[in-house]
């Protein structure tokens, strides 16, 4: 008997049907989307195991010493409190780490909840200008702060004034500096933005959101904040890191990490245990080839920039080499940015083109970092550039430039992720025999 096109089976049928055409063209394309990422497929087994769907609220890592309300996660406990937690103190130089953000931006809203004061106070965050995130100071006027920009020096302004910002948190008092930035070819001078929020005597927190350069900074290519000198860092952990969507937020000092922790019963209550225990999967992964990996970033995103500069693309940043980050912005190709990113998807390439970058116009923004974690080196960037560049200018076929990008991926990718051991990779096969016969039978 057919099911009826309204059925349950048929609709079934037809979002499994999506879901597999959308598998097939990921393992043919490539992101270029800098807030993109791929987790290695083992840190993935958790998303699909029973332990996605279970509560944790029990943060002591001694099982026999919890208040085990909750206790379907009891077992597993051990990959939040025992591998994420301890793996991000340890590469971050942490008191104090909490991974019950549910991304980025709740990260964001649990910061400012926790460490901005109470309604009325000054939150002071980067402007647009300077390659804000679009939702920093909306957020904190919604939890009801005055906001003020941290101001910019003459001819960079990119960057940050570091006298400016101490007169400035002399004269608004503010009881956040909040610091991110989504669009950035440079990182900003922490360590001097630092010395400038002491000078201030105001006893303000310094905050960094570190969302898109987490995995370069966790693997040592760029600064960490909280060494530089930063109360407190949050992050997205699916950029430049290769993990799941998710969020974290660490400290230097305990007290600011029971004031974030404090916020966390009004803010979060299902914090996503699957993904904790992806994310800790993830950085066990990382962690043996993080300044491998992170430092081809780089390498290859001045690569990618300086072979669309060869084939006749203008990008900002070219005397310094195009970008210091992972991200390269074309403000020029033979068509405008939106019809550019058209052409480069019937290509197999994936790229933002935005109106938001601190930028006159329309511009593409790229990133190397998926690419980059699964394998292409600089040899794959010259000939990725002359993809794109074959697909803007029209001089081939999109069909063949989709096979070309298709061939650049490497057939054994993720070499910078550490393999288990045997009795790993028996428990990663049991995970996924149980989860995928559920599937099956279901």
């Amino acid at each position: 008997m057919n099911a009826s096109p309204s059925s349950g089976a048929a609709l079934l049928a037809e979002g499994l049907r999506v879901l597999a055409a959308h598998q097939d063209r990921a393992g043919r394309t490539l992101s270029l989307i800098p807030s993109e990422g791929v987790m290695a497929p083992l840190a993935r087994l958790p998303l699909v195991a029973d332990l996605a769907a279970r509560y944790l609220f029990d943060e002591d890592p001694d099982p026999q010493m919890g208040d085990w309300r909750f206790p379907s996660a009891r077992e597993a406990a051990w990959l939040e409190t025992g591998l994420a937690v301890p793996l991000l103190a340890r590469m971050l130089g942490a008191a104090s780490v909490n991974v019950r953000p549910l991304s980025g931006l709740h990260a964001l809203q649990m910061v400012i909840a926790a460490l901005a004061g109470p309604p009325g106070t000054t939150v002071a965050c980067l402007s647009p200008a300077q390659g804000a995130h679009y939702a920093t100071a909306d957020v904190a006027r919604r939890l009801g702060h005055d906001v003020v920009h941290l101001p910019a020096p003459d001819g960079r302004p990119r960057q940050v004034d570091p006298d400016g910002v101490c007169a400035l948190l002399r004269a608004c008092r503010p009881s956040l500096v909040y610091v991110d930035q989504c669009h950035a070819l440079e990182v900003l001078d922490m360590r001097a933005l630092a010395d400038a929020v002491k000078a201030a005597g105001m006893g303000t927190v310094l905050h960094a959101d570190i969302s898109h350069t987490l995995g370069l900074v966790l693997g040592g290519a760029l600064p960490n904040p909280l060494a530089e000198g930063a109360d407190s860092v949050s992050a997205s952990t699916h950029k430049t890191f290769p993990g799941p969507p998710k969020g974290i937020i660490a400290t230097r000092t305990p007290g600011l990490g029971e004031r974030v922790r404090a916020v966390q019963p009004q803010s979060v209550s299902q914090h996503h245990l699957g993904a904790v225990a992806a994310l800790g999967l993830a950085l066990a992964s990382f962690t043996d080839h993080a300044p491998l990996y992170a430092h081809a970033v780089l390498a290859n995103a001045r690569t990618l920039g300086k072979h669309l500069a060869h084939g006749g693309w203008t990008l900002e940043g070219a005397p310094f080499g195009y970008t210091r980050t992972h991200q390269l912005w074309v403000t020029r190709t033979p068509l405008p940015a939106r019809e550019a990113a058209g052409r480069l998807y019937g290509a197999g390439i994936h790229v933002n083109w935005l109106t938001d970058l601190p930028l006159p116009g329309p511009a593409l923004r790229l990133g190397v970092a998926e690419a980059t974690w699964l394998g292409l080196t600089g040899g794959d960037m010259e000939a990725l550039a002359g993809i794109m560049t074959a697909a803007v200018d029209g001089s081939r076929p999109l069909e063949e430039l989709a096979a070309r990008t298709a061939a650049l991926r490497p057939a054994r990718p993720y070499p910078y992720a550490t393999p288990p051991a045997p009795a790993g990779r028996a428990a990663a096969g049991a995970v996924a025999a149980a989860a995928l016969g559920e599937v099956g039978g279901s």
